[in-house]
């Protein structure tokens, strides 16, 4: 049975909220065998100067931000992250089986 695509698109910053709902629900997927991607976006590219994203990547989660959000915020893009377009977001919706916005 092939595994089940998620996508998470999060916009809010590291620190609302939902920081610790995202994260679990992103380990137990990936636990569960899972492909589990993220795409970071506005604010939500704040997350990548935390630790707890990187630690995923080694579970397999898929670590994606906006080009434009990383340029406006002045962030530095890790090496276990990818800098995307936002048609390559549209893209990511239309091929997963799940998508969860956090905004």
């Amino acid at each position: 049975m092939p595994s089940i695509k998620v996508l998470f698109v999060v916009s809010n910053n590291p620190f609302s909220k939902d920081r610790k709902t995202i994260l679990s629900l992103m380990e137990d997927l990936l636990d569960l065998g899972a492909e589990v991607a993220i795409y970071l976006h506005g604010n939500g590219v704040w997350w990548l100067g935390l630790g707890d994203l990187k630690k995923l990547t080694e579970k397999g989660l898929k670590v994606f931000c906006g080009r434009s959000s990383v340029e406006k915020r002045h962030q530095k893009v890790p090496p276990w992250a990818k800098e995307k377009d936002i048609d390559f977001l549209a893209d990511m919706v239309v091929a997963s089986d799940k998508v969860l916005f956090f905004n």
